[in-house]
């Protein structure tokens, strides 16, 4: 995963837990893609300053993963998900030979149709990336 994109996560999940200043910084920088100068410029600081907001808010977020590991909860559940799938798929294919297994066989059409609708979610996230 990217720098931007992980910090925009990260951003996601404790921005919160930031001040202020620096939630606004970082969500300009990273959301908005706009350069230290136009950052500085809007808050009437010098680059430098916009740099060092930036560079505590990286560090702040980062800490609080460390501690809280939000994110890769996040993308450990996506894992398991994916793994569910895969064995119901396995379960699905089976059943397909069986001509008495047609009744499991729709009810893991169900699951996997509920396995795909929750990785939809992960994936329409800005929170992972496959």
């Amino acid at each position: 995963m990217n720098k931007n994109l992980s910090m925009s996560i990260l951003l996601d999940l404790y921005g919160e837990l930031l001040t202020e200043k620096q939630r606004d910084v970082l969500e300009l920088y990273y959301n908005d893609d706009l350069s230290l100068a136009e950052i500085a410029q809007q808050y009437e600081i010098s680059r430098q300053g916009v740099h060092d907001s930036i560079r505590r808010g990286e560090e702040a977020l980062l800490k609080f993963e460390e501690i809280l590991g939000l994110s890769r909860q996040e993308e450990q559940n996506k894992k398991q998900l994916e793994e569910f799938k895969r064995m119901a798929l396995d379960i699905f294919e089976e059943c397909k030979k069986v001509s008495f297994a047609r009744n499991i066989a729709d009810k893991t059409i169900v699951l996997l149709e509920d396995l795909d609708s929750r990785l939809a979610e992960y994936d329409n996230s800005k929170y992972l990336e496959d």
